[in-house]
């Protein structure tokens, strides 16, 4: 507005100049008086509509602030659906295992048959994005040799950070499967390693994840406890490092290779279901290996408790006599697979235990084929063969020989 009276103004006095310069004689003062009049006139109709225009601009640009804080709640209940993710897994399999045992009085051997039709897995993830530093996940589980057509929450976490504003450090607390090996398999049954030392948990732990290290440490209470024990608390310890590269390094080739350690091999979800009574707790530690390159796919891993289970503390660690013995369970694992085309895929493997009596194989090998017959739609079929430790005596007092084993699969995931 000052901008236009001072145009105004100078062009009120560059007329005061020039009249008396090229009118002198014919322009009167009456004249000039009234030609000042009606300049004043217009220069005052001239301020009040900039003061109008003054107006509808503040006005607009306060409407411009507002406008942010009255859309954002609406824009905040669109986005919520957003930030929750669904996915799972429905899987039916068909299954065919014969048995062969011995009699330990007699050497004579037999062999037993059983097979079935069930809906093994039923598996909803769902993972919700609380904030930027927050996030919750929760797994519905439901397995029919298991679970007996209920359907468990096997997951329920809460993690805060993990991201660059946190420094990729990271806080997880929950039920969940604490990080101990890397239990991977591209087959359709479990490998041993993680049939053997599986661990699942009410845990809470921290750690780091970055681009090429990630480090995490936890605790948990563990449903097992030394007979000496009076008190009830948390005992249990875990810890996992690996190093792994990221995408396009390493000429396409994808490594991962880690080491973990359990203070407490009992509270593995298979072996506390053995545990008759311990005196002290056993730790365990985990090697494990995982390369991809091109269409091959590798594995490797070795799982092991660092001392022994004494006399009578495993209830599988019986002999062939009937005498209970000291045990230290372990068990590895080697697969490899390769994709000739991209629908299909070839897996072999050679796996074993050690101390683990007639419970698991000794000694096992096996393959499988998969086939993506349309979009996450899988159809998949395994053979394995497994021999036991000579020394071992089952619960019907018979000597487990060896195991043959088939597995088709109908795999949906969405």
């Amino acid at each position: 507005m000052k901008a236009w009276i001072g145009i105004l103004t100078a062009v009120f006095a560059s007329s005061l100049f020039f009249c008396p310069l090229v009118g002198a004689e014919t322009v009167s003062n009456q004249q000039i008086i009234e030609e000042l009049r009606a300049l004043k006139a217009r220069i005052n109709k001239l301020e009040q509509e900039l003061s109008i225009k003054d107006r509808e601009i503040e006005g607009l640009k306060a409407r411009v602030r507002e406008k942010p804080e009255t859309t954002a709640p609406v824009e905040e209940e669109k986005k919520w659906t957003d930030r929750i993710e669904l996915s799972g897994v429905v899987e039916v399999e068909y299954g065919r295992e014969k048995h062969r045992v011995k009699d330990p009085a007699t050497g004579n051997s037999m062999s037993t048959r059983d097979e079935n039709i069930i809906l093994s897995t039923v598996e909803l993830h769902t993972d919700a994005q609380i904030n930027k530093y927050t996030r919750g996940h929760v797994v519905f589980l439901y397995e029919e040799d298991e679970d007996e057509d209920r359907v468990r929450i096997d997951e329920g976490t809460i993690r805060l950070g993990g991201i660059e504003e946190t420094h990729n450090l990271y806080f997880q607390a929950g039920k969940y499967y604490p990080h101990f090996g890397e239990l991977n398999s591209w087959f359709i049954s479990d490998s041993l390693t993680c049939q053997v030392f599986e661990i699942r948990e009410s845990a809470a732990e921290a750690g780091y994840v970055g681009k090429w290290f990630s480090t995490g440490a936890g605790a948990f209470h563990g449903d097992v406890q030394k007979a000496s024990d009076e008190e009830s608390r948390i005992k249990g310890f875990f810890a996992d490092a690996n190093i792994h590269n990221p995408e396009d390094t390493f000429g396409g080739m994808s490594l991962l290779a880690g080491a973990s350690y359990l203070s407490n091999v009992a509270d593995t979800d298979t072996l506390q279901g053995e545990v008759n009574s311990i005196r002290n707790y056993t730790g365990g530690i985990a090697l494990y290996l995982v390369a991809e390159y091109n269409n091959f796919s590798f594995g490797a891993e070795y799982i092991t408790a660092l001392d022994d289970f004494h006399v009578g503390e495993m209830s599988y660690a019986i002999d062939r006599k009937g005498d209970a013995q000291e045990t230290k369970p372990a068990a590895w694992n080697f697969e490899l697979a390769y994709r000739p085309m991209d629908p299909l895929e070839l897996a072999v493997k050679y796996e074993g235990t050690g101390d683990m009596f007639g419970l698991f194989p000794q000694k096992q090998y096996g393959l499988a084929i998969s086939y993506d017959l349309f979009e996450s739609t899988t159809l998949s079929a395994e053979y394995l063969h497994g021999d036991y430790d000579d020394n071992n005596q089952n619960s019907d007092g018979n000597v487990e020989d060896s195991r043959d084993a088939v597995t088709l699969q109908l795999a949906v995931e969405f």
